[in-house]
């Protein structure tokens, strides 16, 4: 089978920890898609968004009172959820040439995620004395025609060649049927029992939709 992979780039930028409560703040996930050589365009749940090449998931802000109250490998906040399709310009089911199945790959340092009760996490990137210390974002994912929010955690260091950590949970080669979606739903967790820190959380994730 003939392999396609197509670029595009994830933006997380989802978390900001304050000393105080400050209503005006707030985290977003940014989401910049670009599909070229097929009909096919990465759909993001919404006409604007996928229109745009851009989508907020706004997880909040959190004072340290807050964040700190959650034990380790505790949750921080609601979490919040984006649904990724392969959709036609006109946002009819793509038809895919030579191909049954896609998937979006990630592929993450080890440097970018930790281990909290047997889950990865995602860490900030940035300046250590700029991020909230001790605090990470958990991405969860299902798959399916109707699904609406991500139920198994993905496991950034189960990856395979060539196309990295797959977020179908696949462990072989893209999994999802064309007309299926996958939800990725993030969750701010508190990563360890050292005190959070206030800070904001921000790391950027290539995508790679691939085709097989």
């Amino acid at each position: 089978m003939r392999h396609f992979r197509k670029p595009a780039l994830l933006t997380l930028t989802v978390l900001q920890i304050t000393a105080q409560a400050q209503a005006l703040d707030s985290g977003t996930l940014v989401i910049n898609g670009q599909i070229s050589s097929t009909t096919c365009v990465l759909n993001m749940g919404d006409a604007g968004s996928t229109g745009s090449g851009s989508k907020t998931l706004n997880l909040g802000t959190f004072t340290t009172t807050v964040a700190n109250a959650a034990g380790a490998g505790g949750t921080i906040g609601s979490p919040q959820t984006a649904l990724f399709s392969v959709k036609n310009p006109d946002g009819s089911n793509c038809t895919f040439s030579g191909a049954t199945k896609w998937d979006i790959g990630v592929n993450i340092p080890s440097s970018q995620f930790t281990t909290v009760s047997g889950t990865t996490v995602l860490l900030s990137s940035g300046s250590a004395s700029n991020i909230a210390a001790n605090v990470g974002v958990k991405i969860s994912t299902s798959t399916g025609a109707s699904v609406t929010a991500g139920t198994t955690a993905v496991n950034f260091a189960n990856g395979v060649a060539p196309y990295g950590t797959l977020l179908s949970g696949s462990t072989s080669s893209p999994g999802v049927n064309p007309t299926d979606t996958i939800a990725l739903t993030a969750q701010m967790v508190r990563t360890s029992a050292s005190t959070v820190t206030a800070g904001a959380f921000s790391t950027t994730i290539p995508l790679n939709v691939w085709y097989k």
